[in-house]
């Protein structure tokens, strides 16, 4: 094994990589396009997704 000198500020440390997480939808719909809240919901009847905060239908 070669010998190989310690440098003076230590052996250098590789930064590991940051997770990031995301915003867990539980529903699976997207984000109303006016109040950007994960309230969005889907009318079964008329096939439709409805906002229950601010009232909005797509």
């Amino acid at each position: 094994m070669p010998k190989v000198r310690k440098p003076k500020s230590g052996w250098p440390r590789l930064p590991k990589p940051r997770r990031f997480r995301k915003a867990i939808r539980k529903t699976g719909l997207p984000p109303c396009p006016e109040c950007h809240s994960y309230s969005m919901k889907r009318d079964e009847l008329r096939s439709e997704m409805y906002c229950t905060k601010c009232g909005r239908t797509l």
